[in-house]
């Protein structure tokens, strides 16, 4: 029977490269500002081919942790080290989005759709709010994953505002937030002790405003939220 040959999994091998410099990085191997040697003698000095070299140093590049400079080398960029960086450069390779880049989105989007919603929510959206918010608290106690509950809240938030665009904006953000990298790092979270209870309680204080009335309270209360999870997914990295 003729030997038969196994593709090599080449996503293996690019994950290797991309995770050998970030540990230079944060080992102070590789110091911000300084370059990497040269293509050949990394590529050596790694055991792979200069075009898997490459592949990884491109994803670096977006992940912003490199800098390719023309007819000068490739370096180290000033914000290599950081969290940031290294979530970015993870959600690359698994092709998708940044946590943070999430992160950043929802805070230009969520507190406006908040204010908006207590200035001009109705009654049947008041309701479409508590039903899910409880659910939320329900799956949160019993220890299931509240994750659909929670984006339903915030989607019924954003249709609360009345506002077409930015049901539209929450909607593809609720789909990003699907994906495999925001999932795995939530989930994370709500391992810890009270975490998943915090949560619930940002919930009710965005509920409150919303039902007052209170645009202000409404848009100051989403932006504690968004800095609670900001600072549960760094803990994280």
């Amino acid at each position: 029977m003729p030997y038969e040959l196994k593709s090599v999994e080449r996503e293996k091998l690019y994950l290797s490269i991309v995770d050998q410099i970030l540990e230079g990085v944060r080992s102070g191997g590789f110091v911000p500002g300084s370059p990497l040697p040269p293509e050949r003698v990394l590529a050596s000095q790694l055991s792979v081919s200069r075009a898997s070299l490459r592949e990884a140093i491109r994803v670096l590049e977006h992940a912003g942790v490199l800098e390719v400079r023309t007819g000068s080398g490739t370096y180290v960029s000033a914000d290599a080290p950081s969290k940031g960086a290294t979530l970015r450069t993870h959600a690359a390779l698994a092709g998708e989005h940044s946590p943070l880049d999430i992160l950043v989105a929802r805070r230009a989007v969520e507190p406006m759709a908040s204010r908006h919603a207590a200035m001009h929510r109705h009654s049947t959206d008041l309701r479409t709010l508590h039903r899910a918010f409880e659910e939320h608290a329900r799956m949160e106690q019993s220890g299931e994953d509240p994750e659909e509950p929670d984006l339903a809240f915030h989607l019924a938030i954003a249709t609360a505002s009345h506002n077409p665009v930015l049901v539209t904006l929450l909607q593809c953000l609720a789909d990003i937030m699907r994906q495999g990298t925001w999932r795995d790092l939530r989930r994370q979270q709500l391992r810890h002790p009270g975490r998943g209870k915090d949560y619930v309680d940002q919930h009710d204080r965005i509920l409150i405003a919303i039902e007052d009335g209170n645009a202000d309270a409404a848009d100051a209360a989403m932006i504690a939220h968004m800095d609670a999870i900001e600072a549960g997914v760094l803990a994280e990295v």
